[in-house]
């Protein structure tokens, strides 16, 4: 069986307009945040500086409701809410790989009735436990991949999955990455001359990719096609690419 269409989603930033973990961070008053919190990312990481901003919203008293609220409210990309629908109703793969997590993601695509498009979300485990805390895990430890952080390498997870559906019968006869950040070099680097990477302008991707004057980036085999909104990338993918015929 072939499956014509492969597209894999960031989150932050490339569906909804910010960043999720930050908007959960600026729940807390600056008052509330202490000083020695700059000093936990750099040493322990983003995981474990978050687990750590969940802890200090619980101790706060802003609940679980307070949370889902800000996360809801963040806005769409302009263009992505409709992007998902019609890639959805043409038959189109649609994944997300993010380095948010689980509740925010499930969420906030709830909230829009946009969870139904997306086949499966590969991002941080986050769940509340009996006295209301969030709990983040990492979605898996890896040191293979320089590029990538240790808990959340999106390149071989596109990667593992394109085989995983092939072992189900169902082959991607193009790939399309849509991205906006530093993490999101790897999956793009990943795919081949027939695949499609979408960095978003004027944004940390889009910057490196533009700035490599040094040769820093490995060649990207993918045609690389910036954009700034949901129907940009669709109008891409169907005048340009020729993926798919725009609907009657």
């Amino acid at each position: 069986m072939d499956r014509s269409v492969l597209i894999a989603f960031d989150f932050d930033h490339t569906i909804v307009n910010d960043n999720t973990d930050i908007v959960a961070r600026k729940l807390l008053s600056k008052e509330k945040f202490p000083e020695s919190m700059k000093d936990l990312y750099r040493s322990n990481g983003w995981i474990t500086y978050m687990r750590k901003i969940f802890e200090l919203l619980h101790s706060n008293s802003i609940d679980i409701k307070q949370i889902k609220t800000a996360i809801t409210n963040i806005p769409a990309v302009p263009g992505i809410e409709n992007l998902l629908k019609e890639l959805h109703s043409r038959g189109c793969e649609i994944i997300i790989i993010s380095d948010s997590n689980t509740f925010f993601i499930n969420e906030w695509l709830k909230s829009r009735n946009l969870n139904y498009a997306v086949a499966e979300t590969f991002t941080n485990p986050a769940v509340i436990d009996n006295d209301g805390l969030l709990k983040l895990d990492m979605y898996h430890v890896q040191n293979s991949c320089k590029l990538s952080t240790v808990n959340l390498c999106k390149g071989q997870i596109l990667e593992d999955y394109v085989k995983k559906r092939s072992n189900e019968g169902v082959h991607f006869d193009r790939i399309a990455y849509v991205g906006d950040g530093k993490n999101d070099l790897c999956p793009i680097l990943r795919l081949s001359e027939r695949d499609v990477a979408f960095p978003r302008k004027d944004y940390t991707l889009m910057k490196m990719l533009n700035h490599d004057e040094n040769n820093q980036v490995p060649k990207i085999n993918a045609r690389v096609f910036p954009w700034s909104d949901g129907t940009e990338i669709l109008k891409i993918l169907e005048e340009e690419i020729g993926l798919f015929q725009p609907s009657l």
